[in-house]
């Protein structure tokens, strides 16, 4: 099967460490089952733990909500394992769903497009756009707290040192410190992206000249490539391999374009 190992083990990570939280009695039972005909793979957590009512359920993978305030409180965590899982899902071509009843337990299924690796000379090229990144150093800015805990669990098991701000005016902070690359979001509050993108251009410091890349959902993206100053694009949801290719772009064209700046770095 083609898939991405590193995805597929930040989902397992979540959901399976999800079922134990809420499992003080029973079992944890993980399944997956391979379809060559579809070419997808299905995984299953089920667990006999506390389970959910139906509006707890509606609740579920959202960015922002909690199933229980007071059930977070007793097992610890905020539950956005499950969004991030989702979107890691979604990156993958893939679904995710949960089947429940308060008091019985939970099972929690996903299915992810694992197509038969006919082709190893792409699952070479996919490997190798994140093979250089060991000890890149990457500054994530979004106001979104699920975007960038998403773009460090794709970024992390490739041995990117990562960095985070939360709005444009953290960014311009931050970036007194040195960078390799520079993810920005857009729209922000107190300082939108380009804002902040201006800011860090027009001072002196470390980062005046290292590459920054828009990070945005916007459908219309016009004039933020180079006119805009931004050098280059990562466009939301993420996928996966697309950041890790941007991210290694940049930064090694940033270093053919001068060969120096490695060792000035080091």
């Amino acid at each position: 099967m083609l898939v991405d190992p590193d995805r597929l083990r930040q989902i397992l990570i979540n959901l399976v460490g999800n079922a134990i939280k809420f499992t003080d009695e029973g079992s944890v039972r993980l399944t997956a089952s391979y379809s060559a005909r579809t070419g997808q793979l299905r995984v299953r957590v089920a667990d006999t733990g506390e389970g959910m009512t139906k509006v707890q359920q509606k609740k579920l993978f959202q960015r922002f909500s909690q199933v229980d305030a007071s059930s977070t409180r007793r097992h610890g965590g905020t539950g956005l394992g499950l969004a991030i899982s989702k979107g890691l899902v979604e990156a993958m071509g893939g679904a995710i769903g949960v089947a429940s009843k308060a008091g019985v337990g939970s099972a929690f299924h996903f299915r992810i497009d694992a197509p038969i690796a006919e082709a190893p000379a792409a699952a070479v090229e996919d490997v190798a756009a994140g093979s250089g990144l060991e000890g890149v150093r990457a500054l994530i800015v979004d106001d979104n707290p699920m975007n960038r805990e998403l773009a460090r669990a794709v970024l992390a098991p490739f041995g990117v040192e990562i960095s985070e701000a939360v709005d444009g005016l953290a960014a311009v902070a931050a970036a007194a410190h040195p960078f390799d690359v520079i993810l920005m979001d857009i729209r922000m509050p107190l300082m939108d992206g380009p804002a902040a993108l201006a800011k860090i251009r027009a001072g002196d410091g470390p980062n005046r000249d290292v590459p920054i890349l828009a990070f945005t959902a916007d459908a219309q993206v016009a004039g933020l490539g180079e006119a805009g100053g931004f050098d280059g694009l990562v466009r939301k949801p993420i996928i996966a391999m697309a950041l890790a290719q941007a991210i290694s772009a940049a930064v090694y064209r940033e270093t053919q374009a001068d060969p120096g700046r490695g060792e000035a770095a080091a």
